[in-house]
């Protein structure tokens, strides 16, 4: 699809920056689907797929926090 936009050169320039990409085209895509990503509905995840990647402090006491302590 071909647009014309208008858009503020600062702003493009610091994002061009951030991603070190200079072709409009790619940044502009490239925006888009960080926007569609950032912005969906959060979908459930099973907690199942943390295991090994978290790592719990072993003086973490969780039955202290539910009293209070």
């Amino acid at each position: 699809m071909q647009t014309i936009l208008t858009i503020n050169d600062q702003l493009f320039e610091d994002a061009a920056n951030i991603v070190s990409i200079k072709n409009p085209n790619l940044l502009i895509e490239i925006v888009l689907k960080e926007f569609i990503k950032n912005h969906q509905p959060q979908q459930k995840r099973d907690i199942r797929e943390l295991v090994g990647k978290v790592e719990i402090d072993p003086d973490y006491d969780y039955k202290k926090l539910r009293i209070g302590e």
